[in-house]
């Protein structure tokens, strides 16, 4: 019994790597994945036939011949699945449907208002039944949070028909469809393209503070996101002060000129608390970089130098074609767990 789970492992792990090699290579014959991954030719035979079979790959018809020896290419079969990215925000909720090889195959604007989460799953799911094209099974979900929004903004108060309960938006769409459920903030790839931009290994020791109605803080160190606590969330809001929203004036009643007074308390905090190398701004649509003097200044009356971090803005375009990348993400957590 040892031995034989021994060889499923074995198995299985060699069937990810294979899917890994077309991943980051499209269009790889049997003989380079086999020379890529090191694994045996038969092996790489055996296995690329049984992910064929399954639906998993395609051959994608590039037929070459090299050296008297023909060649044909491999691609992940875009008809395997469907991964839906839905885009959710505080003015509008969308989603796109892509295929396995990430073109988008259908777009729908779910609301172009705030949905609780009720409404939300609703509307998620209905779009699903009616936009999804017939032949293309349901392979993935994946709830990218835009701007200030959080997961714990949205529960669903799901039925089961013997019991119901309160339960996160991700466990209900879960439960209903019986897929996997991936979630993001969208100022999660908006910091790591910054990073990108950036040489310096040790920028990649940072946070991001989202400002809007709440606040949303993700902290990042030597590379990992590092978790932090539910009530974090409720002690930045204190620090902050003011509601960065006034009533019922909508966004354009930010206060910015207040901004470097609430602020700062915040990232004072998260400096103390980890070693920061950058601090990254969103949701600060208006903000021009005199108050970011400002806040720079007056972080520097309440910090020792070395603990002075680099604030940076993060423009809005920094944020676009998110949902292909979050696509693409989703596609290797579920072709690699085959």
């Amino acid at each position: 019994m040892i031995r034989k789970r021994g060889l499923q492992d074995v198995k299985r792990r060699n069937r990810q790597v294979i899917i890994q090699s077309i991943l980051e290579n499209d269009g790889l014959s049997r003989v380079e994945i086999a020379q890529k991954t090191e694994l045996s030719p038969s092996t790489v035979s055996t296995l690329v036939s049984e992910l064929i079979g399954e639906g998993v790959l395609a051959e994608s018809g590039s037929h070459t011949t090299t050296a008297g020896r023909s060649r044909t290419g491999l691609t992940i079969n875009a008809g395997f699945g469907a991964i839906a990215v839905v885009e959710i925000g505080r003015k509008e909720s969308c989603m796109t449907l892509f295929d396995m090889a990430l073109h988008p195959v259908a777009t729908k604007v779910l609301a172009r208002a705030y949905l609780a989460g009720n409404e939300l799953y609703e509307a998620i799911v209905d779009a699903l039944c009616a936009d999804r094209p017939a032949g293309l099974p349901l392979a993935g979900i994946g709830l990218l949070f835009q701007e200030d929004m959080r997961e714990s903004d949205f529960h669903v108060m799901y039925s089961t028909g013997i019991a119901s309960a309160n339960i996160t938006l991700k466990e209900a769409l879960t439960s209903q469809l019986r897929v996997p459920v991936v979630e993001e903030f969208s100022q999660v790839y908006t910091v790591k393209q910054a990073l990108e931009e950036r040489v310096d290994p040790l920028q990649r020791n940072s946070a991001h503070v989202s400002l809007g109605s709440s606040v949303v803080v993700n902290v990042t160190v030597e590379g990992r996101a590092v978790p932090l606590r539910e009530d974090f969330y409720q002690d930045a809001v204190k620090l902050l002060g003011a509601p960065l929203y006034a009533s019922g004036q909508g966004e354009k009643s930010r206060r910015w000129a207040d901004l470097p007074v609430q602020a700062c308390s915040l990232i004072a905090l998260l400096c103390m608390m980890f070693s920061l190398n950058t601090v990254f701004l969103s949701g600060t649509e208006g903000m021009e970089e005199d108050v970011v003097r400002q806040l720079k200044a007056r972080l520097e009356e309440m910090l020792a130098k070395e603990r002075m971090p680099r604030i940076q803005l993060l423009r809005a375009r920094h944020a676009q074609h998110l949902e292909g990348v979050f696509a693409q993400r989703i596609r290797a957590e579920i072709l690699t767990a085959q």
